[in-house]
């Protein structure tokens, strides 16, 4: 019988929102992708030491505070002390607090102090999004050509993916 492993690995992804970078607005169709670098450079800048991911306890980035320690991690070039709740973007961080504040009233325990968050992962769906139509799902231009799931901006994971590939292809047969 193998041992239990000391580390699980989770991800939780906050949606991002045209309406939230108004700036970015300005590279067209390419918004999401300069939204995309400015996290990474961020998160770059906070790590500091080569591919150190900046972290912060989940209870310090809830409650705004610096973490003076984090718990050992099992990512191999490590981690680095750094305020993510101070310099992530507001919406972003205020998503991830309520968040973390809801899964905690539906598993208690979840928000703890030997838990923390490491930042950024920015690639979990296509920063561009490929247009089509809402009622057929068909790209506006290129008739028979349905963009769906992660690759074309319309999901953020596995099941969404799964989801919007199926209502994709209904749109196909209805073709």
């Amino acid at each position: 019988m193998p041992f239990p492993k000391p580390f699980a690995n989770s991800g939780i992804v906050v949606e991002i929102k045209e309406d939230d970078i108004p700036g970015y607005q300005k590279h067209g169709v390419l918004a999401g992708l300069y939204y995309q670098q400015n996290l990474e450079r961020l998160a770059r800048q906070s790590g500091a030491k080569g591919q150190q991911a900046p972290s912060q306890r989940l209870t310090d980035f809830i409650d705004g505070r610096v973490s003076g320690s984090l718990p050992k991690s099992s990512y191999t070039p490590g981690i680095i002390s750094s305020p993510l709740h101070f310099w992530l973007p507001e919406n972003i961080s205020k998503r991830l607090r309520q968040g973390f504040l809801d899964f905690n009233k539906k598993m208690k325990g979840f928000v703890t102090g030997e838990a923390y968050i490491a930042g950024v992962e920015s690639r979990t769906s296509s920063p561009i999004r490929i247009p089509r139509l809402p009622e057929t799902m068909q790209h506006p231009q290129v008739k028979g050509l349905f963009p769906c799931g992660e690759g074309a901006g319309y999901a953020g994971g596995i099941v969404s993916s799964a989801m919007d590939g199926e209502n994709a292809a209904e749109m196909v047969f209805k073709e």
